[in-house]
């Protein structure tokens, strides 16, 4: 499941899921939606992040998840 349909299918905001993902910063969920390639400026989580990416969904979102919707992102580009 990518990213974005977890999020989705768990009503979460971009901002529930930052912190969830124990992030700091002045807003949390400006990186959620670079992630969930749901923003202008799309990116891939770092290795460290996508551990815990793994972690907080539960293994419901997997590594192939993410990298499929980075490629077909950057296929669409």
């Amino acid at each position: 499941m990518k990213l974005s349909e977890y999020r989705r299918k768990e009503k979460i905001s971009h901002y529930e899921f930052g912190r969830r993902l124990n992030l700091t910063g002045i807003n949390p969920a400006t990186n959620v939606q670079r992630w969930c390639l749901e923003s202008k400026e799309k990116r891939f989580p770092k290795p460290n992040m996508v551990k815990k990416i793994l972690e907080v969904t539960e293994g419901k979102v997997t590594l192939q998840d993410l990298y499929d919707a980075w490629w077909e992102y950057a296929e669409k580009k």
